[in-house]
């Protein structure tokens, strides 16, 4: 399992490199602003006067998983905003810090405040961890949200509970690279979540990028962070005051493959938390359908994402 000595993975953290502003100007495709956490990479793209759509993404990826869909939905005459979750990719990551729900509700909240949006309709996308995300973010906001779509996401329940709190109590057991997708290598995480389209090109560079985190302080403690974080708690509550709220549209795509947010375990929670929303089965995808099945997507939320 390439168990190492006491510490050594907190060597291996010191000996990275540091996210500084040379590696953003050389790298990064968006803007910045500082939050009161640190700088948090963002990209606008779209008709600014279009409905303003906020995409979340999950635990171990970052912005980059929307690229395809960003398009499709600018398309669709929306304002779309990306964002990266701190700990992840060009965003900063603040040390001591709880990965809770409440420090990303809080990001996003300061985000759409600097970029002069807090005042807009609100339509929400969470991805995997960005599905918790998004929960307890549209319950802060609750009266403001038009949309909420989610795909695959977490807060259905806690996941491998054992192994994550081994991880927590003797990280030090644990080669980083198995840390980054407990309880299985991130490599063999990607494959599950690519299921059969990992030799696409924007696959490809998809897994590039995820796996070039590992060059950079923070985002190891930033995954462990929220296995005691936001992943270590279930979204029941904020699920069913959402659908109390008949003026908010809801609709949940699965993937029936997906060895992350298992098949139908989470959909039927779902369904049990929200008995009037909408909820799809997606046939022979991976946790990875946000970059594997752009267009299955498209076609699930045909009418529920179009405007006019």
């Amino acid at each position: 399992m390439g168990f190492i000595g006491k510490d050594a993975w907190r060597i291996k953290e010191r000996k990275r490199k540091i996210m500084s502003q040379v590696v953003r100007q050389q790298l990064a495709p968006g803007k910045f602003k500082h939050l009161r956490h640190g700088q948090t990479h963002y990209q606008l793209a779209g008709d600014p006067t279009g409905p303003l759509l906020v995409c979340i993404h999950g635990w171990t990826t970052a912005s980059y998983v929307w690229e395809q869909l960003r398009e499709e939905f600018v398309n669709l005459g929306y304002h779309v905003l990306t964002y990266d979750l701190y700990g992840r990719n060009f965003s900063d990551r603040p040390p001591n810090v709880a990965h809770t729900a409440d420090l990303y509700s809080d990001q996003l909240t300061e985000l759409l405040d600097q970029l002069g949006l807090s005042q807009r309709r609100l339509n929400i996308i969470g991805y995997s961890m960005g599905g918790a995300i998004a929960a307890h973010f549209v319950n802060r906001r609750i009266a403001d949200v038009d949309r909420l779509l989610l795909i695959a996401p977490a807060g259905m329940e806690i996941r491998a509970p054992k192994a994550r709190n081994i991880a927590l109590e003797s990280p030090e057991l644990f080669d980083p690279h198995i840390l980054l997708a407990l309880p299985v290598p991130l490599r063999w995480q990607f494959r599950r979540a690519a299921f059969g389209f990992w030799n696409k090109k924007p696959v490809r560079e998809v897994k590039r990028r995820q796996f070039r985190e590992l060059d950079y302080k923070g985002y190891v403690p930033a995954l462990l962070a929220c296995l005691k974080g936001i992943l270590a708690n279930e979204m029941e509550d904020e699920h069913k005051r959402i659908a109390e709220r008949d003026s908010i549209a809801v609709k949940a795509l699965f993937a029936d493959a997906d060895r992350t947010i298992p098949w139908p375990r989470a959909r039927n929670l779902f369904d049990e938390w929200n008995p009037n929303k909408v909820s799809v089965r997606i046939h022979g995808a991976g946790h990875g359908l946000t970059y594997t099945h752009v267009e299955r997507i498209m076609q699930e939320t045909q009418g529920f994402m179009d405007l006019g």
